[in-house]
């Protein structure tokens, strides 16, 4: 009998065991990143099951609706923004348990060439869904949101470089990660610096969750904040967490990128983690309503989980041993208060300074203490309204910092924020009483110079700005150096419509950027029509590949000894369907600023391996063809050229008749990322050759260590062969250095028999120019390809 008692016991035992551990999901509203880091911590430290509870962390798709999964119950829990409460107002019975992001991360990404609102109407914006905040930020920016061109939301910020997109929403934890690593330039616009700060990622759960099951509610509550508060000390097991057992398809270098913008996000030095705050949430609330998306008698206090202490009856009779003295003190103010009436009129005139205050704090920056874009557009359409009807003149400065992101990108956004309170006051400094000085957006200022009497002065003020600002930095002992270009126009003359005046400002200090910066620039009509003409020739790029209009030419490379053909060096070309030819000179720097080349490289790379293999496998099987590519293709460490090797195998190339050609510049800029990708290079067999050698600043020694088979003279030095003895000598020791170093040498832009003299003279390997062939089409190097070798330079109509 007590064998059979004791068995029941332990089934007991073991079937209250299993009835503990109870069973629910956690649905995410993204695939696994470190945006959930702090649900990973809890499920892998055990704390989850320390609390009695099975979890389940499920990630999401775009397709996913994280509020129906934990509605119709198959989630009990989820993760989502601040539209909870929306969802909440129309009738899904959601509770907000606790707040993970005290701020939002959602920000709008754009194009580097898109600088203000002023022309959102004619962009391809793409937005997500639950983007209510972003829409508020358009709505406050004076933007009729009718009239913007929405278009659905791929998640792919690659689409930035397409002619179809211009905008898109993002996250400031994701996509400025992978815009950067691609090397795609482009700008941030975040409703935070407007002031609109909804809350980020919330945990909630379903009332019916709640009335159910309170205990596991606050259970699984507490296990996920310790859960968080321990990733937040950790990130680097976490990650370990997220890439080993969650499977996660992200590298290791974002999420460490994700990790640190996460942080700033949460707060956690500030505010316990968790942390509801009511009084934010009614912000929230009255948003949501100025935007239509909330019913007017919305129940706040309903949607937060908010639970009551429970009574501590020791505080309760010391509260009231406090209370009693308090009332009767009280009551002794009352009648004090009652005697001395004649004061509230002091009280009110205090009252009125107060918003007063209120009033002129809402006009200032909070970075720099200086008037802000709402103060700044207030002023600017009032002085053009006077310009207007008075003829009075004033001008507008547009002044933007040189490379400020590098200042952020290297030192942080605090120091980065420091650095912009001293350019506010050196510039501040130099300023006479008659200018009004605001900063408009992240390192982008305006000045407003009231009155305007001699035009001439303009330049005075904008070099002692300039010059305020060369002057050294330092961000703790380290010394750093920043810029500005400053675009300056005058009202009437230029415009009376603010937006357009704000414009040709604008495009007046991009053209002292591209001018190379660190200067000024006035507006002009030529200038516009040329930036219009420049805008009309980008957006024609950006279709031109679709169009057919691009092709690839060849320019034979010669062996000098022999006379033969060995090499091609494959060119782009662009036959635009109205203006005709069009240099590279013009049209590659275009390609490179919007992002273009990734794109074009890839078309010039295929074109010529495609056509390298056709020409070896009938006339030229030794040929072999060199390829330019450009400093944008390497910045992620060259990853998006990787897929350049398979296409090489499949199309039947051997590895080492390929030749990929760098300059020196970007030896200088993109070290580390160009060692990386020579490093791949040498081991798959292509070779590398150094263009425009001699224009740089790199040696032969440096070169050997960086895996590079040829060097090329530029043509600036071939041709000054025939000047003097010195352009002779100094061809003659680069090729007798490289040979002792194992290099080959390609000697460009042999125009004439008697460079051709020297160089051959020098043992120089192999040369290329005017005087064998200009880049010819395919169907002109054909023949050429056929006879092997020139016989004569008659054989190349020059």
């Amino acid at each position: 009998m007590r064998i059979g008692v004791s068995c029941i016991l332990c089934l007991f035992t073991i079937a209250h065991a299993f009835a503990a551990q109870d069973t629910v999901r956690l649905q995410l509203k993204w695939q696994h990143a470190y945006q959930f880091a702090g649900y990973y911590a809890a499920q892998e430290l055990g704390l989850y099951n320390q609390a009695g509870l099975n979890v389940e962390i499920v990630p999401a798709s775009p397709s996913t609706n994280v509020v129906e999964e934990v509605t119709s119950g198959r989630a009990q829990y989820g993760v989502g923004n601040s539209s909870i409460l929306i969802q909440r107002d129309k009738g899904f019975p959601l509770t907000i348990l606790a707040v993970i992001f005290q701020h939002s991360p959602t920000v709008f990404i754009a194009k580097n060439d898109v600088i203000t609102f002023h022309n959102w109407s004619k962009k391809g914006i793409m937005l997500e869904e639950s983007s209510d905040e972003l829409l508020l930020y358009l709505e406050q920016q004076g933007l009729d949101l009718a009239s913007l061109n929405f278009l659905p939301h791929s998640f792919d910020p690659i689409d930035l470089t397409t002619d179809q997109v211009d905008i898109m929403s993002a996250y400031s934890t994701n996509e400025p990660f992978f815009l950067a690593q691609l090397g795609i330039p482009f700008r941030v616009f975040s409703p935070r610096t407007e002031g609109i700060d909804f809350l980020g990622d919330n945990l909630f759960t379903s009332e019916q969750e709640l009335s159910h099951h309170s205990e596991r509610v606050e259970a699984f509550r507490q296990a996920s904040l310790e859960g968080w508060e321990y990733a937040l000390k950790h990130p680097e097991q976490v990650i370990n967490w997220i890439i080993s057992r969650y499977r996660s398809t992200y590298s290791r270098d974002f999420l460490f990128f994700e990790a640190e913008t996460t942080y700033d996000l949460i707060q956690p030095d500030l505010i316990e983690v968790g942390y509801i705050n009511e009084s934010r949430w009614h912000k929230v609330v009255k948003s949501y309503q100025a935007l239509g998306k909330l019913s007017a008698n919305f129940d706040l206090q309903q949607a937060l989980y908010l639970p009551e202490p429970k009574t501590d009856w020791r505080q309760v009779w010391l509260v009231t041993g406090i209370a009693v003295p308090v009332v009767l003190l009280l009551g002794i103010m009352l009648m004090v208060i009652a005697r001395t009436n004649r004061k509230l009129e002091s009280a009110l005139k205090d009252s009125r300074k107060a918003r007063e205050k209120a009033d002129q704090q809402a006009d200032l920056d909070s970075l720099t203490e200086l008037s802000n874009r709402r103060y700044f557009q207030r002023q600017l359409e009032f002085l053009c309204k006077r310009a207007a009807h008075k003829k009075t003149s004033f001008a507008l400065f547009y002044v933007d910092l040189d490379n400020f992101k590098e200042i952020n990108d290297l030192h942080g956004h605090q120091e980065g924020d420091n650095v912009l309170k001293i350019v506010a006051q050196r510039i501040q400094s130099v300023l006479p009483d008659y200018c009004e000085l605001a900063r408009i957006g992240g390192d982008e200022f305006t000045v407003i110079v009231k009155t305007l009497d001699q035009e001439a002065l303009l330049d005075e003020l904008a070099h002692a700005i300039l010059d305020v600002l060369r002057e050294p930095f330092y961000i703790g002992k380290r010394q750093c150096k920043i810029s500005a270009s400053i675009g300056i126009t005058v009202s009437p003359r230029d415009s009376t419509v603010p937006s357009n005046l704000l414009q040709f400002a604008d495009e007046a200090m991009y053209s002292a950027k591209n001018a190379g910066k660190s200067r000024l620039q006035r507006f002009s009509s030529s200038l516009h029509q040329d930036i219009l003409e420049h805008q009309t020739l980008l957006q024609d790029l950006r279709v031109a590949l679709d169009n057919n209009e691009l092709f690839v030419v060849y320019q034979p490379i010669v062996e000098l000894a022999t006379g033969r053909i060995c090499k091609v060096e494959a060119l782009l070309r662009w036959q635009h369907k109205s203006r005709g030819l069009i240099g590279p000179d013009v049209f590659i720097p275009m390609a490179e600023e919007s992002g273009l080349i990734i794109v074009l490289g890839d078309f010039v790379f295929k074109e010529a391996v495609k056509q390298l293999a056709h020409w070896r496998a009938t006339v030229a099987p030794d040929l072999t063809v060199s390829i330019n590519t450009s400093t944008y293709q390497y910045n992620d460490s060259g990853k998006h050229l990787e897929h350049w090797y398979q296409y090489i195998e499949q199309m039947g190339v051997p590895f080492h008749a390929i030749i990929l050609e760098i300059t020196e510049s970007m030896l200088m800029h993109q070290h580390e990322n160009v060692s990386k990708q020579l490093l791949s290079f040498r081991d798959h067999g292509i070779h590398v050759a150094l263009d425009d050698f001699g224009t740089g600043y790199s040696s032969l020694a440096y070169l050997n260590q960086l895996d590079i088979d040829f060097i090329k003279i530029d043509k600036s030095f071939v041709r000054d062969l025939g000047k003097g003895r010195s352009a002779q000598e100094l061809c003659e020791v680069i090729i007798s250095m490289a040979h002792k170093l194992g290099l080959r040498v390609i000697a460009e832009g042999i125009e004439t028999e008697a460079q051709l003299d020297f160089l051959a003279s020098f043992h120089c390997d192999l040369g290329q120019g005017y005087l064998y062939a200009k880049p010819l089409t395919v169907d002109a190097l054909q023949p050429l390809l056929e006879s092997k070798q020139f016989d004569g330079y008659e054989l190349i109509e020059r």
